[in-house]
């Protein structure tokens, strides 16, 4: 009896959260373009959040990790229009360290229970590491051993047309 007590107050109140949580929750929409953008790049940043949810005097606050909106992982606030779609371009601060961020909507002081995920990629300084080995340090040695190589090779075939130019 006891075991019918606890299933039933647990499934109401999974039923009580299900009718609690926002409608908008279902047919609010975020998309993030391109999906992934190094630090300092910019990504277009849109959706919609119905107007029946959210009065559209309301902004779309768009929400995700405080790395990616210091210092508190709120971004930026977009106006949205009459049938409640927004867009705002947003610069991926420079301190942002690699990786997936989850980018989320506030609306009228809630969450939206949408999401979209951007990917931080940190671009490589400087040339692609090659196998050079230790000679990159030396490179002035071998550009030099290089040039003699060619110099020696072009009076090899200077001498040698001389050469067969005198005849036997």
């Amino acid at each position: 009896m006891r075991r019918f007590l606890i299933v039933g107050v647990v499934a109401a109140s999974a039923a009580a959260m299900l009718l609690a949580a926002p409608a908008y929750a279902r047919s609010a929409l975020i998309s993030v373009s391109p999906s992934s953008a190094p630090p300092g790049g910019t990504v277009h940043i849109s959706g919609s959040i119905p107007v029946k949810d959210c009065a559209a005097s309301d902004g779309a606050t768009i929400t995700g990790q405080g790395a990616l909106f210091p210092p508190d992982g709120f971004g930026p606030t977009a106006t949205r229009d009459a049938s409640g779609d927004f867009a705002v371009d947003y610069t991926v601060p420079a301190s942002t360290p690699a990786g997936s961020y989850s980018v989320g909507l506030r609306c009228g002081g809630a969450n939206t229970g949408v999401s979209a995920t951007l990917t931080v990629n940190v671009v490589p300084v400087g040339g692609p590491a090659t196998g050079m080995g230790g000679s990159a340090h030396g490179s002035a040695w071998w550009t030099l051993f290089a040039v003699g190589c060619l110099l020696v090779a072009g009076i090899a075939v200077v001498t040698r047309r001389r050469l067969a130019r005198r005849g036997p």
